[in-house]
């Protein structure tokens, strides 16, 4: 294949909430005329617009020549727990010279994520994590200074301003669609992740966090059976669950509680039309917690205080063991709604932050006027 012209950045993510951070950077970047391309590759390749410009993905041989043959002169990838294409395209570009961003979407794991694969740490050009607090955790786990840089989240740059836009007449409107949190209801938002799938059952797996979404579930029903006559439930799923299993779950746990599975409305819309939040370690309760929406991380029996951190805010109401579930539910029932977070604002300037980093990389490395 004969380069392009103009050596193209080149964008890589496997899993949803890597596609999520550098999607809007990408789009940002085409819109002013970047050359940008897509993997055809994961989430990020199956949910980019059609009118990005995509490149197969490598199916074998030399990574590093297959970034010349293609013409790519930056990358800039998202991070994935199981999926290490962009990773191994990062450690080629690196041993040829091309330039390396890393955006960074959740609040742990900051080092592991730069070694999942089972090589040595990586050390992009660019780490671009979401907030101070991403900042000083990523510094204590030993990801250099230098390559560190305070963004915000672009996967989160329109929350702000959908805030902003959502008045009393949206969201009852989202409501009625739901069909959940009618006149004289509370709405409870449960967001699901797939944590069976991704880290396990049990000890023998070594992720494996201490406890599984069925426990998390099942808590929260049961704390919640005295008010239910008072309340439904929404069961957000993760884009990689098994919504069938998820449903299972959910009619074995429910009792005596409203609600189910959101089907048509995105899990953002639900947390946004909900009285309160509830999950386990998913990124969307960081959402419900900018929002000033009481948040409940139920985590029984957890094991591992990468997780524990990654919820530790003030006004996120955590449960690591089964007996503070009583107390901490109900502290969560009672409480009512805070003020929109100052990070909301930060995200919203994400992208174009972004964008404008991933220009002068280029600019420093290829020349590009």
């Amino acid at each position: 294949m004969t380069p392009a012209a103009r050596p193209i950045l080149l964008f890589a993510a496997a899993d949803p909430g890597g596609a999520s951070a550098v999607l809007p950077v990408v789009t940002l970047l085409a819109a002013r005329g970047g050359a940008v391309a897509v993997l055809d590759h994961g989430f990020l390749g199956r949910n980019a617009p059609s009118d990005l410009m995509r490149l197969a993905s490598p199916s074998e041989g030399d990574f590093g020549d297959w970034l010349e043959d293609t013409g790519v002169g930056g990358l800039c990838f998202g991070t994935s727990l199981a999926d290490h294409l962009p990773l191994s395209l990062a450690r080629a570009a690196r041993q040829r010279g091309i330039p390396v961003a890393c955006v960074l979407d959740n609040w742990m794991n900051y080092r592991a994520r730069l070694e999942m694969d089972g090589g040595p740490l990586l050390i992009p050009d660019l780490y671009a994590v979401m907030d101070d607090k991403a900042r000083d955790e990523a510094l204590a786990e030993g990801v250099p200074p230098a390559c560190l840089r305070v963004t915000g989240h672009p996967g989160l740059a329109g929350l702000a301003r959908e805030i902003a836009a959502a008045d009393s007449g949206w969201r009852n409107g989202v409501r009625a669609r739901l069909g959940l949190g009618g006149p004289g209801r509370e709405l409870i938002a449960f967001i699901g992740e797939p944590v069976i799938k991704d880290q396990g059952e049990g000890p023998e797996t070594p992720s494996w966090r201490g406890y599984t979404e069925r426990d998390a579930l099942a808590l929260l029903c049961r704390e919640l059976q005295p008010r239910a006559k008072d309340l439904d439930v929404a069961i957000v799923p993760h884009p990689r669950d098994d919504v069938a299993a998820l449903d299972d779950l959910w009619q074995q746990c429910r009792g005596g509680l409203g609600g189910g599975l959101v089907d048509g409305v995105s899990g953002r819309q639900v947390v946004q039309v909900a009285d309160r939040v509830a999950g386990m370690a998913s990124i969307m309760l960081y959402e419900a917690w900018l929002q000033g929406k009481p948040v409940l991380s139920l985590q029984p029996g957890l094991v591992r205080d990468d997780l524990a951190r990654s919820v530790r805010r003030p006004g996120i109401i955590p449960v690591t063991r089964p007996e503070q579930a009583e107390a901490a539910v109900a502290g969560w029932l009672a409480a009512g709604p805070g003020e929109i977070r100052p990070d909301c604002l930060r995200h919203g300037e994400a992208p174009a932050v972004l964008a404008d980093l991933m220009q002068h990389m280029m600019e420093r490395t290829n020349g590009e006027a």
